[in-house]
């Protein structure tokens, strides 16, 4: 079985299992995303063959909620075959698909396969592997299968444990850190204090652009962050701006992936068991099934769903996951 080194981080793990699957897979665009494993929302994103476009992106990520019987959708490939292409799942049509027929079609995309990194408990991670001319083969879709699971087996190491090469002691340290570090910014963006706590939490790397981005948008509009980024050895942490007279204050805290969604759920006062509902209304199900994933009965569901909704101040179940995504994961692709 094809395996992955973890040690160098997820971008690491990504790189090299893009370039293993190119050469046994031929496609014009590939997206390989990690995804926060409770609710299989993206979290990052690299692209292979193009420079990246945030429209492109915007757009694409924007099918998964747009429409709940849009064809592979991450959520529902997650829960059962882990990979397709659009031209089996429509019966060789794919103008059927919306995500086809107003996104990919008219950028010269014929075909389209997406695949789950499943580790055979989670997904890890998502790719999408883009062709313009043709479509893919049975024998290829089953060659990009058999590279999901040792992917998925090195994206989970690589998310869930900071490993920097060289520098066991930070790395350590850094799990060690309890509260937040602080970095103070000049009117201009420039780095002028970072607190013990933050060079340990950042592990010897500058601001990520991101960070740096944020404030230069703040110096000309204003606007808030907070915003979140990697490390270099993968570890997510978010970042939360504060003027202080003339200086910025960037409060450092940890944050990774996996965590996110319990993050999101304090945050809107869901209760241990909501929480658990929002994990599978994340991922598409119905209350029938979440009934008898939580064994629960379905008009205690109902009740939870309500309470939820309300919380997340959506209609829907659609517009609970577009909320969701928009608001709490798309900023980890920055």
């Amino acid at each position: 079985m094809t395996t992955f080194d973890p040690a160098a981080g997820h971008v690491a793990v990504r790189d090299h299992a893009a370039a293993a699957l190119s050469r046994i897979v031929g496609h014009d665009l590939a997206v390989w995303a990690t995804v926060d494993p409770a609710t299989v929302m993206t979290t990052s994103c690299r692209l292979y063959g193009a420079d990246r476009d945030p429209v492109f992106e915007g757009e694409v990520l924007a099918s998964e909620f747009a429409d709940d019987r849009e064809v592979l959708r991450y959520t529902d490939l997650a829960d059962g075959a882990l990979v397709g292409t659009v031209h089996d799942a429509t019966g060789g049509d794919p103008a059927r698909s919306r995500r086809h027929r107003e996104v990919l079609a008219p950028r010269g995309f014929t075909d389209h396969l997406r695949l789950v990194l499943h580790d055979g408990r989670t997904a890890w991670g998502v790719v999408d592997l883009l062709r313009a001319g043709g479509v893919f083969t049975g024998d290829e879709v089953a060659a990009a299968s058999r590279l999901g699971r040792p992917a998925a087996l090195a994206l989970r190491v690589a998310m869930t444990r900071a490993r920097a090469q060289g520098d066991d002691d930070a790395v350590v340290a850094a799990h060690d850190v309890e509260g937040s570090g602080l970095v103070l910014c000049g009117p201009d963006g420039t780095v002028s204090e970072v607190s013990p706590e933050a060079r340990v939490l950042l592990e010897g790397a500058e601001l990520p652009a991101a960070v740096t981005a944020l404030l230069a948008a703040r110096r000309g509009a204003g606007r808030a962050g907070p915003v979140s980024a990697p490390t270099p050895s993968g570890r997510w942490l978010t970042f939360a701006p504060t003027d202080l007279g003339t200086m910025t204050a960037v409060v450092v805290d940890p944050i990774r992936p996996s965590r996110l969604a319990d993050v999101v759920a304090r945050a809107r006062g869901l209760s241990a068991r909501e929480q658990d509902v929002l994990g599978e209304l994340a991922r598409g199900r119905s209350n029938k099934q979440i009934a008898r994933r939580l064994a629960l009965s379905e008009w205690t569901v109902q009740d939870h769903v309500k309470a939820v909704l309300a919380k997340f101040g959506a209609s829907g179940r659609g517009e609970l996951q577009a909320a969701l995504f928009s608001g709490h994961y798309a900023p980890l692709h920055g």
